[in-house]
């Protein structure tokens, strides 16, 4: 990520916003195009967007799961290629001249996902993302686009898959062999990352709020009897209804407040801390490392 890259996320994020590539899993000769909504992913996960077509796709047999497609070539590096349709547990996507690969970086992570076009790139205020249902899978929220309903994709999770990461097992940390009296704050709009990092707070013996988007930091910290409670705060940056970024800005900005915070995002693209720094954060954790978040703690941790 360039410095005009980091400065657009930081200008798109202090206004509460964000832009979204939007694409389609199939292809406008499908007999159920018009059944299929929108999806869409963050922008600033993309690395670069290809023509389908113009890359050879090659099997291999070094990847098992059902939705891989293949790896190719990009300019001497290697890439897995991943069938997004057949992810969302559609057919298998049969590549035309409108079909786009997303090479894509999350978590340290580099592939390509397998789109049948894309419709554009638009910016939405976070406020018109709305949260997916806790029983939703593969999607951490939607809104809508040209009044079609749009379902922003959760790739955290694709990775999730792809790796083998077991989150109960990276959950798994010994206590830090002392007690706290302050307490941390978490928000994030994925439940498997709230489920993980609220176990890995439990083994460090630490106590903990955690919510589901940034609303409710903001409201524990609206409560000038817990300011004092509170030693930390980490915070996704990606979250509807209130983001990361205005997390940050209102307890520095608005309430004056020094309680170090920290993003933990799967945002891994280029400069990242540089990035969350700009947006006026204290430190970054990648999604998802252990080891990071203990280490974190140790650092900036008022107890």
């Amino acid at each position: 990520m360039d410095l005009n890259t980091i400065d657009k996320t930081a200008n798109l994020s202090k206004n509460n916003a964000m832009s979204l590539m939007v694409f389609k899993l199939v292809s406008e000769h499908d007999t159920q195009f018009g059944a299929h909504p929108y999806y869409a992913m963050n922008i600033f996960k993309i690395k670069e967007v290809l023509n389908a077509s113009e890359y050879a796709i090659t099997r291999t047999t070094i990847n098992s799961a059902d939705f891989y497609k293949g790896v190719i070539a990009v300019r001497g590096e290697y890439i897995n290629v991943y069938d997004t349709a057949k992810w969302f547990g559609h057919a298998a996507l049969n590549p035309d001249d409108r079909s786009v690969i997303l090479i894509c970086e999350v978590n340290h992570q580099i592939i390509g996902l397998l789109v049948a076009y894309i419709h554009g790139v638009t910016e939405k205020d976070w406020k018109e993302l709305q949260s997916a249902d806790e029983n939703a899978q593969k999607i951490v929220s939607q809104t809508r686009v040209e009044d079609e309903l749009c379902l922003i994709m959760d790739v955290e999770q694709m990775i999730a898959e792809i790796s083998g990461t077991d989150l109960e097992k990276e959950s798994k940390v010994e206590s830090l062999g002392q007690q706290y009296e302050k307490i941390i704050l978490f928000a994030d709009d994925q439940a498997s990352i709230r489920g993980y990092v609220k176990a890995v707070l439990e083994n460090l013996n630490i106590k903990h709020e955690i919510y589901n988007d940034g609303s409710g930091i903001i409201n524990f910290l609206e409560q000038p009897e817990n300011r004092a409670k509170v030693g930390l705060i980490i915070t996704d940056l990606e979250m509807p209804n209130v983001s990361g970024h205005t997390v940050i800005r209102t307890i520095k900005e608005k309430m004056g407040l020094t309680i170090p915070i920290i993003v933990h995002s799967s945002m891994t693209v280029g400069d990242s801390v540089r990035q969350a720094k700009q947006l006026g954060a204290d430190g970054f954790i990648g999604k998802i490392d252990t080891a990071q978040i203990v280490e974190t703690i140790k650092k900036y941790f008022k107890s």
